[in-house]
């Protein structure tokens, strides 16, 4: 499950997660940035998550490629498990890809979900997320970013066959959000 930040993943993801557990469904959900951190404090690089995408791009790569393996591992431990990241990260150097080929090849995913908000929204719970060090944007890199996002889903589905899914996340609709992708698993 993917989607640029401030659009809402980790609330329909927690949502999710509650509808799972209600109905006996056995999944597991884990943040790709989250393994990536956990990955560079074991070799002493402590970072936040905003950190990471100002480190050089080669450890990134390093970050990104140990924790596919990682959690390809874990894949094996559940039903069903959704793995929590974005298309693209926007770096100083360009928007670097969240899903490379040696990150698709490694987590072979079934299926690849989008999740959307108008971008104002985005904006708003972007300036509104305190737990967060965001750099300035406007509404027209959110655009960008939104654009973007999709041609990368569009260039992973070629690359492993799985099908893309765009879930719409509008202010107060998480819990059809999380139904809807409930009934898509």
């Amino acid at each position: 499950m993917t989607g640029i930040p401030g659009v809402g993943k980790s609330t329909v993801l927690n949502e999710l997660v509650k509808l799972a557990t209600q109905t006996g469904r056995k999944m597991a959900v884990v943040n790709y940035g989250t393994v990536m951190l956990e990955i560079a404090d074991r070799v002493g690089a402590t970072l936040s998550r905003d950190e990471i995408r100002k480190k050089a791009l080669d450890f990134q790569h390093q970050l990104q490629a140990e924790a596919a393996q990682k959690i390809s591992q874990e894949a094996t431990k559940t039903q069903t498990l959704i793995v929590d990241t974005h298309m693209i990260i926007r770096t100083a150097g360009g928007f670097w890809p969240g899903l490379p080929n040696h990150v698709l090849s490694e987590l072979k995913p079934e299926l690849l979900v989008l999740i959307e908000a108008d971008p104002e929204e985005i904006c708003a719970r972007r300036s509104r997320d305190r737990t967060r060090v965001r750099d300035k944007f406007l509404i027209d890199e959110v655009v960008e970013e939104l654009s973007f996002s999709r041609s990368v889903a569009s260039a992973c589905a070629t690359l492993t066959g799985a099908p893309v899914k765009v879930i719409r996340n509008p202010a107060g609709k998480q819990l059809e959000a999380a139904r809807e992708l409930l009934q898509l698993l």
